[in-house]
């Protein structure tokens, strides 16, 4: 089985599914794979290529995320003194302190970091963080999730094309697949790690 680029991939879920007459919904069930990749019930992928650092300046309260953000490992405050990590707060439970002052806790709401408190002056922010792989395309032909994962993919866009068939015994079949490829990715992938880590997800809040 040839399955390291788009094409191949297309090739290969016609193939699996023996639905040559969806051609052109292909790239859909491709791009709705990779969406229950980064979010579905079970288990989401958190594999180390997805692994990235930013920095960012505080300019108030409320921060862009970066793109492709998928969920934060660790937020830190870069200063001269100290520094040292800010602590996470679900969006309920987060205290909007009426003064300025230097942060201690952060929440992620939509696709914003929020503080505690208004920066008394301007920080730097760095966030350790998982980001989702660019989108696979006909422009776009390969990333690190399918060339390291490949069934992850197939099993992810098998899933699509039959809940678009509505064919229920290969929805289960199919989605059984696409969770147990992402719990191996993710069990080989920690196996590689020093110690655990707290993942604090978009909308899941915290995970270890």
């Amino acid at each position: 089985m040839a399955l390291t680029n788009f094409d191949e991939l297309i090739k290969e879920i016609t193939d699996w599914s023996h639905r040559e007459d969806l051609g052109t919904k292909m790239a859909d069930f491709i791009a709705l794979s990779e969406n229950s990749m980064y979010a579905n019930e079970t288990e989401v992928l958190t594999v180390r290529s997805m692994e990235t650092i930013s920095t960012i300046l505080t300019t108030g309260r409320l921060l862009s995320l970066p793109v492709n953000f998928e969920s934060a490992r660790s937020v830190r405050l870069l200063t001269g003194d100290s520094g040292g990590e800010l602590r996470f707060q679900a969006p309920e439970q987060m205290l909007n302190h009426p003064f300025t002052g230097r942060p201690q806790f952060f929440t992620i709401i939509g696709d914003q970091i929020q503080l505690d408190r208004t920066p008394d002056s301007e920080y730097t922010i760095e966030i350790q963080y998982f980001k989702k792989a660019d989108p696979l395309t006909s422009l776009n032909q390969t990333n690190e999730i399918l060339t390291k994962y490949p069934s992850i993919y197939l099993y992810g866009a098998l899933t699509q094309v039959f809940i678009y068939s509505q064919d229920d015994q290969q929805v289960a079949k199919y989605i059984q697949l696409f969770i147990g490829a992402i719990k191996g990715a993710n069990k080989s992938d920690k196996k590689g790690r020093y110690g655990p880590a707290m993942s604090m997800s978009l909308d899941r809040g915290m995970i270890v």
